[in-house]
């Protein structure tokens, strides 16, 4: 709702009494801008020499694989026996929900365990097997 007809004269929100005063910088003592003109100045130099704190997250997000072992079966297999032995047994929780979870995991040790074992007999050398393979005994020497 529009209300006209109706003049309001223009200072008649402003006080009398009231205007503009000049402007003038606030005194601060001198050594405070300087010890933070010197604080910025450390920080800024310190952090030259790394990347953006975004970058720094990403890499923790996505670590590299340093050492392949790590990601080896044996190394799974040792790790699903020490959760086994050591982890389950401290746990503050029901007898029934660690029994479960000792017998998942004793299946994933196994299946791990058995595919460890078919592996290892995939890359034995067979017996009596010449080191060219199988072809090795087929050609005769001319």
């Amino acid at each position: 709702m529009k209300i006209t007809g109706r003049q309001v004269e223009p200072d008649r929100y402003r006080s009398p009494g009231t205007g503009a005063a000049p402007v003038r910088p606030v005194e601060t003592p001198a050594g405070r801008d300087d010890d933070f003109i010197r604080a910025v100045t450390h920080a800024r130099a310190r952090g030259a020499d790394q990347p953006a704190l975004a970058a720094r997250l990403d890499a923790f997000e996505r670590p590299e694989a340093s050492d392949a072992r790590s990601y080896a079966n044996a190394r799974s297999i040792e790790l699903l026996q020490h959760v086994i032995e050591g982890v389950l047994p401290t746990l503050d929780a029901d007898d029934d929900i660690v029994g479960m979870a000792k017998e998942v995991i004793g299946e994933e040790l196994e299946w791990r365990q058995a595919w460890e074992a078919r592996m290892s007999d995939i890359m034995a050398p067979q017996a009596g097997a010449a080191p060219g393979g199988d072809d090795a005994h087929d050609e005769e020497p001319s």
